[in-house]
């Protein structure tokens, strides 16, 4: 028999850990969050789209917890 453990790929390993992402607005677990790069701010896709309005663009949102901008252009 094998006893060597199995070795997790680092995507599975991603995608097991996006499951237990918690929204920082409406505290539910969500399968895909936007997460802030600066403070690990966490926002579900149903809340962004309720605070879209203020802080979205296209491409680019502001965090509402840090005041940062945040999208694909920004590292």
């Amino acid at each position: 028999m094998n006893t060597k453990p199995k070795k997790i790929s680092n995507y599975r390993r991603k995608w097991r850990n996006s499951k237990n992402q918690v929204c920082h607005c409406c505290g539910e677990r969500s399968l895909f969050c936007w997460t802030c790069r600066s403070c690990g701010c966490k926002i579900c896709q149903k809340c962004m789209e309720d605070i879209k309005w203020g802080v979205c663009g296209a491409i680019t949102w502001i965090c509402p917890d840090c005041g940062e901008m945040n999208g694909l252009g920004n590292q």
